[in-house]
């Protein structure tokens, strides 16, 4: 308002919390362990669309491999397909022709979903930004719906690798601990993840874990 110099301008402010959408974080399980709970978590929820976030292209390629093997459609979605084949999966998705998507975080940006019902991190993310931004393409029509968190130490240390040469390398590892701090939490998550956003909730919400 200030630097375009705006009249009587309207104001819009909004909160970060989705009350509708729930936290819930289950950290360091075997790999095996962890693909049968992913398996049943998806099972239990049959037609119902979701995404799988994974840390790296391979992986997503793995978790459909082994989601197929349990009987469910689900398909892969990374920068490193051609153009027409992440154009078909996407509008699959969109269409309801495919309702479990295992993908990086190329997917998601423009993506408006309303029903998407749960999204699952099969690593933990690298910031509580991006966090924010993924588990928020789930519940759009304002329904109720779930977020789970897979994390391991191992995970904290792949990451931080990543950062190895980086430009900004002090900020990118004092966001990653902030992530870490998240999801080894044992208060509100949702607290958490709105103080982190300067953002302040007197009780506990409820509805994470």
């Amino acid at each position: 308002i200030q630097h375009l110099g705006l009249k009587d301008a309207k104001i819009f402010l909004s909160s970060f919390d989705r009350p509708n959408i729930s936290l819930k974080v289950r950290g360091n399980r075997p790999k095996s362990k962890k693909e049968d709970e992913i398996i049943a978590y998806v099972n239990g929820r049959k037609n119902e669309t979701g995404i799988i976030y994974c840390l790296s292209r391979k992986e997503t390629e793995e978790m459909v491999t082994t989601l197929r093997a349990a009987g469910i459609n689900a398909r892969f979605y990374h920068a490193g397909m051609n153009a027409m084949d992440r154009a078909q999966v996407q509008n699959d998705f969109l269409n309801d022709n495919c309702h479990v998507i295992c993908a990086t975080i190329a997917f998601g940006m423009g993506i408006d979903k309303s029903n998407v019902r749960f999204v699952i991190h099969n690593n933990l993310p690298k910031n509580l930004e991006g966090y924010y931004q993924e588990i928020g393409r789930a519940g759009r029509d304002s329904l109720p719906s779930d977020t789970v968190l897979f994390f391991s130490y191992g995970d904290v240390i792949q990451l931080r690798q990543f950062l190895e040469g980086s430009g900004q390398r002090e900020v990118m590892e004092s966001k990653l601990d902030r992530m870490h701090q998240y999801a080894t939490a044992n208060v509100c998550r949702r607290k958490i993840l709105l103080q982190y956003f300067g953002e302040t909730m007197q009780n506990d919400c409820g509805h994470c874990d």
